[in-house]
């Protein structure tokens, strides 16, 4: 509901013989006034003569609303209220308490305490009782409301997820299968002597591999963005240096269609420690942050440079001239930021995916300016660290 809206109890309510009611009550005499007293506000009523069985009522049939007579249990109706409010399924169920006129303020402030949303006696007048009961009837259904939409919404994600997953696993098969037909045919026309050169058949082969490659990276980096978000991925657990998965990474990238004349230096420390982590996922972000580098105009160089300190391993990430803007250093590790200028890999998820992988081995990632040049992302990760300190999903 939007801010700018008004609520009244007809618009938000449920009309009289839609709300139900429960009362708890340790006998028929005691019972009655509560029965009536509901009754009279158009509500229907259910009774449950011990906590036990109230407690029950509630988890199962959740009621709009629960009245609580003080001496339904020994020990009072307040720890039925308390345990109503420490059950997460129950804990918005509005409870009120009704208590006699002897009630000190002790147990009055004992039942606040227990979490009751109001406390009737009575000594309470019929208009006070009648305009806090529709109060907490308009909270707890403006609640149940939201409640409905984030669940449909909840479902809706996780279908389109779902969606989403099998067709980009479908795609990637696809590709591989285009691929190959394509190379066939471009064989086939060579040797029936419709293409004049073979050099051109080669060349074309090897800008369409590209692209295939191109086209797989952007899949991949999207289906393991959604692993990642819905706790789906398994990682392994090996020590590896940087320095050698930014060489393997360095090749994937010279291969893309997008880097070409553009050069890539890995420059690493002697004391450079391993690190613990999955050697394919690590892999992945530097390639990430590579291409993000690399896909700038004014980049024509991007320097990977590993070294060790203090027990972590540093990983930096740079180009030789387009700088980051400050203000967008916060919010660049979010999806689809970049979308809408030189869109990176994996249309706008490439580096989303690399923080989350960082994250997952117990690291960090920021940016920095680098003096007369560019910027830099920077990998943090703990050098040799404990199993630990990797959170293993699946």
């Amino acid at each position: 509901m939007l801010s700018s809206e008004r609520t009244t109890r007809n618009d938000v309510v449920p009309t009289p013989g839609q709300v139900e009611g429960l009362v708890v009550a340790s006998g028929r005499p005691s019972a009655r006034h509560l029965v009536e007293f509901l009754k009279s506000e158009g509500i229907n009523v259910q009774v449950a003569g011990s906590a036990d069985l109230a407690f029950e009522e509630v988890l199962l049939h959740r009621p709009n609303l629960v009245i609580i007579e003080a001496h339904v249990t020994a020990t009072g109706g307040v720890d039925l209220c308390a345990r109503l409010k420490a059950n997460a399924r129950t804990h918005f169920v509005p409870v009120v308490l009704w208590t006699d006129d002897k009630s000190t303020e002790a147990q009055h402030l004992s039942a606040v305490t227990a979490g009751a949303d109001a406390v009737f006696s009575a000594a309470t007048s019929v208009d006070e009782r009648r305009a806090r009961l529709w109060a907490l009837l308009r909270t707890q259904v403006l609640y149940r409301r939201e409640e409905k939409k984030r669940l449909v919404q909840g479902t809706a994600i996780r279908d389109r997820r779902r969606w989403v997953g099998g067709l980009i696993h479908d795609l990637q098969n696809s590709i591989g299968a285009v691929q190959a037909n394509f190379e066939f045919l471009a064989q086939e026309l060579l040797s029936a002597g419709r293409v004049s050169s073979k050099s051109e058949v080669d060349e074309c082969i090897q800008d369409c591999r590209s692209l295939f490659r191109d086209m797989a990276r952007g899949l991949r980096t999207v289906l393991d963005y959604e692993r990642f978000e819905s706790d789906r991925v398994a990682l392994r657990e090996e020590q590896v240096f940087l320095a050698d998965l930014a060489e393997k990474a360095k090749a994937v990238i010279e291969s893309s269609t997008g880097t070409h004349n553009k050069t890539i230096a890995v420059e690493s420390a002697a004391n450079v420690q391993p690190v613990q982590g999955d050697p394919d996922y690590l892999q992945e972000a530097l390639a990430n942050l590579i291409d993000h580098v690399l896909r700038q105009p004014g980049n024509r160089q991007c320097r990977i440079q590993i070294s060790c300190a203090g027990g972590l391993t540093h990983a930096r990430v740079g180009g030789d001239h387009d700088r980051i803007p400050t203000d967008q250093h916060a919010r660049i590790f979010e999806p689809y930021s970049q979308a809408g200028k030189h869109v990176p890999i994996g249309h706008g998820l490439g580096l989303a995916l690399a923080k989350l992988i960082v994250d997952v081995h117990g690291g960090t990632i920021w940016i920095e300016d680098i003096p007369r040049g560019g910027s830099a992302f920077v990998i943090e990760l703990p050098s040799s660290g404990p199993s630990s300190r990797l959170r293993t999903t699946g």
